[in-house]
């Protein structure tokens, strides 16, 4: 009778296994060593055992596990799945799932919680980006009072699928995501409002940047969004754009992470961005 365990693995090997059998770079890093660091956070990583061999393996942290391959000459993700979750009763949360695993666990009674996925452009424009009459763009610095951007930000969150499924964050996580935002890109900020020149509203922002620990110097997205009452004006597309063209100067790249669903892909996509490998957070459904 065949015998399964999980056996603690060095995690220099582990990255490697990792990296060339996931089959996928869903964070679309374009570059093995950062694809070796970004699996090397943790030392509680794992090899699937049958018997003395290999058939895959696994980051596990407490009740939560990522990062899940297959070796060859095993190819059997199923049976792969129910090793693991045989070996590891506690298990309720999987992270990095992707689609070719989604089916897989729900029928071994897990729930898609979100779905998600990274998407990468080049950095400037054809032509240069052109703001709607009426509007003024402004730079978002760090002397400037976030406490104005607070309803943009919960606004913009209102009717999208991110509203559906975390609903809106109240004002207290919004300042705490705005403030963390801002200082990750604190060494090249890039981000921006826009206002409506004939009351002064604030009615769109982007939150964009270079982080110093960003891997290769990609510009990096974190929160574009715009106020419902003035979508559709080419408001998110100019900011889009604008952050492209002044991401130019500095890197080859700009990235950002949507959740599969959000109107906002086909802004994206039509702006240029290829969508990497899809990839699912998901949890163990209740037993009533």
């Amino acid at each position: 009778m065949e015998q399964y365990r999980l056996e603690q693995a060095d995690k220099n090997s582990f990255a490697v296994h990792q990296v060339i059998y996931s089959k996928a770079d869903i964070e679309m890093w374009y570059d093995w060593n950062t694809r070796l660091n970004d699996t090397k956070f943790t030392d509680q990583c794992f090899w699937i055992m049958c018997g003395d061999d290999r058939i895959g393996g696994v980051v596990k942290m407490d009740d939560t596990v990522m990062f899940p391959f297959v070796i060859p000459p095993f190819s059997d993700r199923q049976q792969m799945w129910r090793v693991l979750l045989k070996c590891c009763k506690d298990i309720s949360n999987i992270n990095g799932v992707l689609q070719d695993d989604v089916d897989i666990l729900q029928s071994l009674g897990f729930k898609v919680n979100v779905i998600r996925q990274v998407m990468c452009c080049p950095t400037g424009t054809s032509k240069k980006p052109v703001l709607p009459a009426g509007f003024s763009l402004y730079m978002l610095e760090d002397s400037f009072d976030i406490t104005k951007i607070k309803e943009v930000m919960k606004e913009g969150y209102r009717g999208g699928i991110d509203y559906e499924i975390y609903g809106v964050p109240d004002d207290e996580k919004i300042m705490e995501d705005i403030s963390y935002l801002l200082q990750v890109y604190k060494h090249r900020n890039l981000s921006i409002y826009v206002v409506n020149e004939q009351n002064q509203e604030i009615v769109g922002l982007c939150i964009a940047g270079i982080s110093k620990n960003m891997p290769l110097g990609f510009a990096e997205i974190g929160e574009l969004c715009v106020v419902p009452q003035y979508r559709n004006k080419g408001i998110a597309e100019f900011m889009l754009n604008y952050i492209k063209d002044s991401a130019s100067a500095y890197t080859e790249v700009v990235k950002l992470c949507i959740t599969v669903g959000n109107y906002a892909e086909i802004l994206y996509s039509k702006a240029g961005f290829q969508a990497g490998p899809r990839f699912a957070k998901m949890t163990k459904r209740s037993m009533q």
